[in-house]
C-alpha cells in the first residue's frame, strides 16, 4: 500500500511550480521560521499582506519548524507534503484499529483503509500542492479519535473529552470554524454506537468547557489575537457566507465532486469483491460504518451553504467516509487475507509489485526533476537563470496585475525573499515582454536571453 502511494505522488517530489496558494502558505511559513513575523501576525511580504490574515496560523507556525530543519529548498512543499499523507494515513490506520478492536470485531490489517484512501485522486492532489487543509487533516482526525474514546469504553471518560477539546482548539487555530464538527461526534457515539447517554453530554460539555477556556485565555493573554480573529472573521468567514469571495452559482459542486471522488475507493472495492469472489450478502452496512458516514456528513454538510466552493474545503471529510466504506466491505479484506495467508505464489506476487512500485516510482522521481508545469516564466526567465538579488528589498513590477495574476508575489517572495510593487523608482525593476511598459533611464538589463515574458532591470551606478 505504502508503495502505492509512493507511486502515485512520487514523481511530483522533485518537480518545479506547485499551484500559487500553496507558494504563498510556504512562503508565509519559512517567513515565519526566518523570524519576521510572529503566530498572530503572520507575514507574507511588505505590499500585500504584511500582516496574513487570510488563514488561522497554526499550520505555518508547524511547516516553520520543519523549514528550521530542513532548508527551503524548491522540493519543501513536496515532501512536506509527503510525510503529511503518511501521518493522515496512520492515523486512519490507528482510529480503525481501535474501532474494530472497541467491538470485538476480527482483526483486519490496518492497510484496507489506507488502500481505499490513497487512489482517492484528491488525496494525492491535496499532498503535492501544500495546502492549509492538507495538514489540518491530522487536525480532524485527532480531536475525532478523542471524542469517540470519551464515549466507547469504560475509561477514562473526562481524560479524552478533555483532551478532545484542546484538539478541536489546536484544529480551531490551524483551519478555523470548520474544527467545530468534532463537537458533534459525542452524540453521534450515543445515537449511532449505543454509548451511555451521560457520557455523551459529559463529553460534549467539558469539550467545549475546555475550549472556551483555552480560547478566552488567548484573547486576553495574547491582544494580537484579537486582531487577527477580527480580521480573519470579516475578511474570510462572513465575506464565503455572504457568497462575497470566489462564490459560484452552485450550492451542489461538492456533491458533485464526492460523488466522483468517492467512486474510486467505492470501484476499487468493488475490483478485490469480484477477484476474491465476496457476494453482496456478506456486505453489511454497520453501526461502524454509519458512525463514520455521519462524521464524514457532519464535517462537509456545512459547506453547502455557500456557494463558494472548492473540493479541497471537505477534504478532512473523506478519511471519515472512507472508514465507512472499509466497515462496509471489511469481509473483503478479511478474504484476501485469507488468500495472502494460505497462497505462498499471491504473497510471492504482491512482494514483486510493491518492489515494482517502489521502483517505478523511485526512477520516475529522478526522471521528472526539475520538470515545471506552472508557472514557467518565473523558473525559466528568473529561478532557473540563478539571478541573484539582495534579500528583503522591494522590487518594482509592470504591469500592476502581472504581480497578482501570475502569483510572482509569491514566487518571488519564496525564493529570493523580496516583495513586490506597481511603484516604480526601486533600484531593481521587473517588466513583461511586449507589456508595453517602458523602461525609465538610468537602468541595465541583467537577464540572459531569450525569455518566455520576465525581463530584470537594475539601475546603473552613478
Amino acid at each position: 500500500m505504502l508503495t502505492l502511494y509512493f507511486l502515485l505522488i512520487g514523481h511530483k517530489l522533485l518537480r518545479l511550480g506547485i499551484h500559487g496558494d500553496g507558494v504563498e502558505y510556504a512562503t508565509v511559513a519559512r517567513n515565519m521560521a526566518d523570524g519576521l513575523g510572529t503566530f498572530w501576525k503572520p507575514y507574507l511580504d511588505d505590499t500585500i499582506h504584511p500582516v496574513f490574515h487570510e488563514h488561522p496560523p497554526l499550520v505555518f507556525w508547524i511547516q516553520s519548524h520543519f523549514f528550521r530543519l530542513f532548508g527551503d529548498g524548491p522540493y519543501f512543499e513536496a515532501f512536506y507534503g509527503f510525510f503529511i499523507g503518511l501521518v493522515i494515513l496512520g492515523c486512519m490506520a490507528w482510529f480503525w484499529r481501535r474501532a474494530r478492536q472497541d467491538f470485538q470485531l476480527p482483526a483486519i490489517g490496518n492497510w484496507w483503509p489506507m488502500l481505499l484512501l490513497v487512489p482517492l485522486p484528491i488525496f494525492t492532489y491535496m499532498m503535492q500542492i501544500n495546502r492549509i487543509t492538507s495538514t489540518y487533516t491530522i487536525l480532524a482526525i485527532l480531536p475525532t479519535y478523542a471524542a469517540y474514546r470519551s464515549v466507547v469504553g469504560h475509561q477514562h471518560t473526562i481524560l479524552f473529552s478533555l483532551l478532545s477539546g484542546v484538539l478541536i482548539y489546536l484544529g480551531f487555530i490551524a483551519k478555523g470554524p470548520v474544527a467545530f464538527f468534532t463537537f458533534a461526534v459525542p452524540a453521534l457515539g450515543w445515537l449511532v454506537l449505543k454509548s451511555k447517554p451521560s457520557k455523551a453530554a459529559i463529553s460534549t460539555i467539558l469539550a467545549l468547557l475546555v475550549f472556551a477556556i483555552i480560547f478566552g485565555a488567548t484573547l486576553y493573554l495574547f491582544p494580537d489575537s484579537v486582531d487577527f480573529w477580527r480580521d480573519f472573521w470579516k475578511h474570510q468567514v462572513m465575506a464565503s457566507l455572504r457568497n462575497e469571495r470566489g462564490a459560484s452559482d452552485n450550492h451542489w459542486y461538492l456533491v458533485e465532486r464526492w460523488g466522483a471522488e468517492m467512486a474510486v475507493p467505492i470501484f476499487v472495492a468493488g475490483l478485490f469483491m469480484a477477484l476474491t469472489r465476496v457476494s453482496f450478502r456478506q456486505i453489511r452496512f454497520n453501526r461502524q460504518a454509519l458512525f463514520f458516514l455521519l462524521i464524514g456528513l457532519a464535517s462537509s454538510l456545512p459547506f453547502l451553504f455557500s456557494t463558494r466552493q472548492h473540493t479541497r474545503y471537505i477534504f478532512q471529510s473523506y478519511p471519515f467516509y472512507v472508514l465507512g466504506l472499509a466497515f462496509i466491505s471489511d469481509r473483503i479484506a478479511d478474504r484476501m487475507e485469507g488468500i495472502l495467508k494460505n497462497k505462498r505464489t499471491v504473497r510471492i506476487g504482491v512482494v514483486v509489485t510493491a518492489v515494482v512500485f517502489f521502483t517505478a516510482a523511485f526512477t520516475s522521481m529522478l526522471y521528472k526533476k526539475d520538470e515545471n508545469k506552472k508557472r514557467k516564466p518565473f523558473y525559466r526567465d528568473i529561478y532557473l537563470q540563478n539571478i541573484k538579488l539582495p534579500e528583503r528589498i522591494t522590487i518594482s513590477a509592470c504591469p500592476a496585475d502581472m504581480i497578482y495574476d501570475d502569483w510572482l508575489f509569491a514566487d518571488m517572495m519564496r525564493f529570493y525573499r523580496v516583495s513586490l510593487t506597481a511603484a516604480m523608482g526601486n533600484e531593481y525593476l521587473l517588466i513583461a515582454k511586449d507589456s508595453g511598459c517602458e523602461v525609465p533611464e538610468g537602468y541595465q538589463k541583467i537577464h540572459r536571453q531569450p525569455t518566455l515574458k520576465y525581463i530584470l532591470y537594475q539601475k546603473s551606478p552613478p
